[in-house]
């Protein structure tokens, strides 16, 4: 734990003094009470002081998914996670990276202009970068804005913002290293794409179809016109007098896809052409007579439509792949999309029939997983698999090794090799004794989805989801075999294990325990199951179990000191889910979404919170080591906290 404010030497003085002062005024009030013949009860003992705690962020491996991408005068800025990435062109036109810059959030959309950059980042806030040098780019700017800004558009002296739950929010960026607000206008629902094209603002609400608002006068905006449409509105774009809309599917039976309006008259849109796609569409490009979509599920990938003719629209061609797009940027004979956790796909759409990806810019996966050992971290990185990572200095994490899988979601670390739980692809052995080089030695499918795992010698030990507990023997990594399984009644997502006994969180059904001094029959000897609990998380230290309960549930202590029956005897709520939970000496870190907390357990009865962190994403696990927390934040990356007084 890092010390802060001189020595510990000096604290401890300094607060055994402020107790001796306490002490001496509170006997002095309890005298003078006496005196009076004050009928009180009996006086409470002094308070103790305690040192004032706090979360801090060590440093942070910023890579992560692409959702964003714009051009500008030559140079592309994509945003990966909390990282801004700035490429120029070669000679031969591909994209070389020439500079980088990190932000507080995940990158959610982006608008580039000859000289800045505007970033709606997933922290909430809009921030401004200068890239008149992109070689160097610098923020000169930020405004804090309702969480959940998801686009950014500007016009003049205005930028637009779709701002989730607050609508349109419409911010002065005349001076861009003094952003503020100008006005909110409050829409339905909750505000996605936003297009302005003249005095029009166009934005895409979600489940409450688009808006069309008036904005000649920007700080007195007014809604006057709206059209509903099925499912999940996700973006727009406008040309002239049409607006094209794209969205998903909610329900089966809903048509999604490409919709075309007439806004000649925008107090009364009307529907001039519909493409119909198999799942739908989040972000819409107009280009010429073309349109492309950036499909998700069934339509993932690239879709150019023709929309010459409106009343009959067709699909010119496609690039298709499996993995969900996010978003596409069109400049030129070039289609950017942004594809997630497979980074950025450069598309030359001058053959729009058959598109060719012409470079791929790869990116990180989404953190789910994390395990700490010595001076290196590995990362269950989604989709991008195992992700080591050199982390003697916090402050400079770099990344030392990769090794692809299907989709990495825990981790755990026994000598010279890595298990990763890899959704219902299995379990897979990796051999890290060359980090620079990590190479799968075997693999064993599950029923299930692999969710969890942790290992004892050459044992896995594996939260299979929905078909329970898994033990598999990988003592001949060539042949691993599955030695035993019991089917839990509920999900299993966490798992832990001491001594002969294994700790399975497993969702609304509790805290499952089971004796597995016979692996190839495991007994599930005891349950906990809390009121309205839904247990994702489990750390068992000493005779105690630590879980993350959930919703209305928070952390729970449960006595195991007799597996058969454990007894709760402590809990603490928390604001939000809490759904993860790690152990070090007396403190319990706590994943509770978006929040991470530190609880006090030195007394398991009564908990206490001390310090809390609100982090850019969901905490999806957290590793202590070195005295410090490593917290998978999803599309945030890795995230090192520190506790400090």
């Amino acid at each position: 734990m890092k010390h802060k404010g001189g020595t510990r030497c000096r604290q401890i003085t300094q607060q055994a003094s402020k107790q001796h002062s306490k002490l001496v005024v509170t006997m002095a009030v309890i005298f003078l009470s006496m005196l009076a013949n004050t009928v009180t009860s009996s006086p409470a003992l002094p308070e103790v002081d305690t040192p004032a705690y706090s979360l801090e962020m060590a440093g942070r491996w910023h890579e992560g998914p692409v959702y964003a991408s714009a051009i500008s005068n030559n140079h592309l800025f994509l945003g990966s996670g909390g990282t801004i990435r700035v490429l120029s062109t070669n000679v031969d036109n591909s994209w070389k990276e020439i500079a980088s810059i990190t932000t507080a959030g995940i990158v959610r959309d982006m608008h580039a202009t000859d000289s800045h950059l505007y970033i709606a980042d997933s922290s909430g806030s809009l921030k401004i970068i200068d890239i008149s040098s992109p070689g160097q780019p610098s923020e000169v700017g930020q405004l804090a804005l309702p969480e959940g800004a998801r686009s950014v558009t500007v016009r003049g002296q205005y930028a637009y913002l779709g701002a989730g739950w607050s609508g349109l929010v419409i911010v002065d960026v005349s001076d861009p290293t003094q952003p503020r607000i100008a006005h909110t206008h409050k829409t339905p629902g909750y505000a996605l794409g936003v297009y302005v094209i003249g005095s029009l603002a166009l934005v895409a609400n979600r489940t409450q179809g688009l808006r069309l608002i008036d904005i000649s006068r920007p700080l007195e905006s007014r809604e006057i016109g709206h059209y509903d449409m099925p499912g999940y509105i996700y973006d727009v774009f406008a040309t002239d007098e049409k607006a094209y809309i794209v969205g998903i599917e909610k329900n089966e039976e809903d048509l999604s896809g490409l919709t075309i309006l007439n806004i000649s008259d925008p107090t009364a849109p009307v529907g001039i052409g519909f493409y119909k796609m198999d799942y739908g569409a989040e972000y819409i490009q107009v280009q010429n007579d073309h349109a492309y979509l950036a499909g998700v599920a069934n339509d993932a990938g690239l879709i150019i439509v023709d929309i010459s003719d409106p009343g009959s629209l067709h699909r010119l061609g496609r690039y298709h792949d499996t993995t969900c797009s996010e978003s596409v940027a069109v400049s030129g004979s070039y289609a950017y999309l942004s594809h997630g956790d497979e980074g950025l796909e450069i598309i030359d759409i001058s053959r729009p029939s058959a598109p060719p990806v012409v470079q791929h810019l790869n990116a990180a996966g989404k953190s789910r997983g994390v395990q700490v050992s010595g001076t290196r971290a590995y990362v269950a990185n989604g989709y991008k698999g195992l992700r080591i990572l050199d982390i003697a200095d916090p402050q400079a994490i770099r990344e030392t090794g990769q090794l692809d899988t299907h989709r990495a979601l825990d981790v755990d670390i026994a000598g010279s090799y890595a298990y990763l739980a890899d959704d219902w692809a299995g379990v897979k052995m990796v051999d890290i004794s060359d980090p620079s080089s990590p190479t799968e030695v075997a693999r064993s499918d599950t029923p299930g989805t692999a969710t969890g795992i942790t290992v004892s010698g050459t044992t896995a030990y594996v939260a299979d989801g929905e078909s329970g507990l898994q033990i598999i023997d990988f003592s001949k990594p060539g042949r691993p075999r599955v030695l035993g399984a019991h089917d839990t009644p509920g999900y299993a997502y966490d798992i832990h294990a001491a001594g002969h006994y294994i700790y399975v969180a497993d969702g609304k059904s509790g805290l499952r325990i089971f004796d597995v001094s016979n692996l190839q029959v495991p007994q599930e000897i005891g349950h906990y199951t809390p009121p309205e609990g839904d247990v994702r998380g489990v750390e068992i230290i000493g005779s105690y179990a630590y879980i993350a309960a959930g919703y209305s549930a928070g952390l729970h202590i449960v006595d195991i000191k007799d597996p058969k029956n454990p007894k709760k005897i402590g809990q603490h709520d928390t604001p939000r889910s809490a759904r993860k939970v790690s152990v070090e000496g007396s403190y319990a870190y706590v994943g509770d979404l978006k929040w991470l907390r530190v609880f006090d357990i030195s007394r398991p009865e009564s908990p206490k919170e001390i310090a809390s962190y609100k982090l850019p994403n969901t905490v999806e696990a957290i590793s202590i080591a070195n005295g410090k927390a490593y917290v998978a934040a999803y599309d945030a990356g890795l995230l090192v906290m520190e506790l400090t007084y």
